[in-house]
């Protein structure tokens, strides 16, 4: 009995030690390996194609946690690097990025990646607004091109206000203007914007006709019959898809009649032109010069023809005839009638389109021919001509083309004498600039205004011929528009957006007042005989914009 014991006790200590050794007790024993798990982040994405998205990886279970990556579709859908970052294919669909434990690879994690066309956008409406202090206003957002249509709302300024995640939006009771943006939550590098001015001022835009043919950089002249005449402007000379950029001028003219709100196509130029002038002559005619000609369809060689050409516009036949021709070609220059009925015509760029023009010829009406007057200190283009009360002529500011190789604004202004036929330098502006505006204010003075996309104006007075800065805009503009208004105020409107804003010469400041409907740029203002302002076109990224408003 006591041997039967001793056996059963013996196999027991056997058992014993053969568990401590499969469980590695008593030292020197191997472990069992946990269960090794693969996790993603994130699991699902929307993207858009040729777009990017870091993905991580998390392994558990194991001392290694190094994990290889692969798109499940190959080549076809995207590539991903060893740091998990993916790049999507050059086409839509479904595609998925795979991670493998190094450490057990029957361990693997899996997100999913929708692609969406590059056509995706995120849209705003209504994209400008204006409200009065504390106002209101619900937005809505169009999401095109991406599988989730969810966006975020903000306001893009701190204290402008406030919108709610539906594009309820809550003005701040100060005037100003201020930005709703709605970003793409499946790719925040899709995103709209809305502008809002908020303003006490009764001013408005409202609706009127469309041009006949969308502009650009065109010109608009008020007859002595109250309509205005519309000449010009560019048009896409390269392909849309091309990522050269060039302009190409075009012939066509039209009328705006401010009794019908409407345009009507009247005989177009002789010549395609942009950026050109036109000058209403003391005949009642408009003279209309230089400027880039045709381009063609294909942009060869990248360079647009520069017109020395000009032609005159007969209201009474509604016809272009052609006129003597400058002695040099121009374009981005300036036109300006003087009080003896001559136009003097100043800078520019040349035939080359790069290099400025220093020379500057004036136009006699009566013998329609232009002679040569003075040259200028500094060869510019995009600078501003201002008629002073004492018949002098201030150019002020633009592109220094000195050397064509390295244009850049300028702060330098100069006087044309037309007694003398020369220039003389001024007092600097107090900053350089290039895309301004200069505005002859009632009190004789001179308002100069935005330019490099500045925010700041300054005064020229000719009884001192210096410049001294006067209030900021409440936006930074270029290549917008001034329009003195009858009650003495400057509208100022534009420069690639839709806001726009007065300035009152008795307080020496700007106000918002009623913004536009669309944004614009390199457009035109008239103030017509009933006092309102027609501001017109539009260049937009590669197109251009037929719509018009009426500001009073």
């Amino acid at each position: 009995m006591k041997a039967r014991n001793a056996a059963s006790l013996g196999f027991l200590i056997l058992l014993i030690a053969m568990f401590m050794a499969a469980s590695g007790c008593g030292g020197g024993g191997s472990t069992l390996p946990s269960q090794v798990t693969v996790s993603i982040t994130p699991l699902t994405a929307d993207l858009v194609e040729g777009a990017t998205q870091t993905f991580t990886a998390t392994v558990t279970g194991s001392a290694n946690t190094a994990v290889a990556w692969k798109v499940q579709e190959g080549a076809a859908g995207g590539t991903i690097t060893s740091a998990g970052l993916y790049t999507t294919p050059n086409s839509t669909g479904t595609f998925h990025v795979i991670a493998t434990s190094q450490a057990d690879s029957s361990k693997t994690a899996t997100a999913t990646i929708t692609v969406s066309s590059t056509s995706a956008s995120v849209a705003i409406t209504p994209a400008s607004v204006t409200l009065a202090p504390s106002g209101t206003q619900t937005f809505t957002v169009t999401v095109q091109g991406l599988a989730n249509t969810d966006v975020t709302w903000t306001v893009q300024e701190a204290a402008g206000g406030s919108v709610s995640n539906t594009g309820f939006y809550s003005a701040p009771s100060v005037t100003g203007f201020f930005h709703v943006v709605a970003t793409s939550i499946a790719d925040a590098t899709f995103s709209g914007s809305a502008t809002i001015t908020v303003t006490t001022s009764s001013g408005r835009f409202t609706p009127t006709g469309d041009m006949q043919n969308q502009r650009g950089f065109h010109t608009a002249t008020l007859l002595s019959t109250g309509k205005v005449l519309v000449a010009g402007g560019a048009m896409l000379a390269s392909q849309p898809a091309s990522p050269i950029v060039c302009y190409g001028g075009i012939s066509t003219a039209e009328l705006y009649d401010p009794v019908s709100g409407s345009f009507t196509t009247t005989a177009g130029m002789a010549k395609q032109r942009f950026a050109h002038t036109a000058t209403l002559l003391l005949t009642g005619k408009v003279l209309v010069i230089g400027g880039v000609g045709n381009i063609g369809s294909q942009c060869e060689d990248g360079n647009a023809p520069v017109e020395s050409s000009a032609e005159l516009y007969d209201p009474s036949s509604g016809s272009f005839t052609s006129t003597g021709s400058m002695a040099k070609a121009r374009s981005g220059h300036t036109a300006t009638l003087l009080a003896n009925g001559k136009v003097l015509i100043v800078g520019g760029t040349d035939e080359s389109f790069v290099a400025g023009v220093k020379t500057a010829e004036l136009y006699d009406a009566l013998m329609g021919m232009f002679s040569s007057s003075g040259s200028l200190s500094t060869p510019r283009s995009g600078h501003t001509a201002t008629l002073l009360a004492n018949g002098k002529v201030l150019i002020a500011g633009g592109i220094d083309r000195t050397n064509p190789n390295s244009p850049a604004a300028t702060s330098k202004a100069e006087l044309y004498d037309p007694t003398t036929g020369t220039f003389t330098p001024t007092n600097n502006m107090t900053i350089a600039r290039d895309g301004h505006t200069a505005t002859l204010l009632a009190t004789g003075r001179v308002l100069i205004a935005g330019g490099a996309d500045l925010p700041s104006a300054e005064i020229y007075d000719p009884a001192t011929g210096s410049f001294s800065p006067t209030g900021d805009m409440g936006q930074a503009r270029a290549s917008h528009t001034a329009t003195l208004l009858s009650n003495g105020t400057v509208l100022m409107a534009g420069g690639s957006d839709s806001t726009a804003e007065l300035y009152d010469p008795f307080t020496g400041s700007f106000s918002p007042t009623g913004g536009m409907a669309t944004g614009r740029t390199r457009h035109s203002a008239t103030l017509l005989q009933n006092g309102k302002v027609l501001v017109a076109g539009s260049v937009r990224g590669r197109s251009f914009v037929a719509s018009a408003e009426l500001y009073k």
